[in-house]
């Protein structure tokens, strides 16, 4: 009876990287503000750090048939998204 080698992958493996515990946190909802916020394990608010704003806008734009000096040609419309955010100091 003939053994089946190992894949190759297995024979590069090495240990994994020395870990740390991460603490837990839930989102929860405040009833009276209804504001996200962000919970520890003992129930006590966490802050995240500061929280920019942003905008987004969606313009159209569109050509018309013909070059001005007589009727026809095709029509083409698209539109270009626009994006833009307030980087807040941290």
């Amino acid at each position: 009876m003939t053994q089946t080698p190992a894949p190759w992958g297995t024979r590069r493996m090495g240990s994994y990287a020395a870990t740390t515990t991460v603490p837990q946190y839930r989102p929860v909802i405040d009833p009276d503000t209804q504001i996200a916020l962000i919970e520890d394990e003992h129930g006590r608010t966490v802050e995240l750090g500061s929280h920019g704003t942003s905008t987004s806008g969606l313009t159209p734009t569109s050509t018309t048939p013909g070059d001005g000096s007589g009727p026809g040609g095709a029509t083409d419309a698209d539109s270009t998204e626009s994006y833009d955010q307030d980087r807040s100091s941290g």
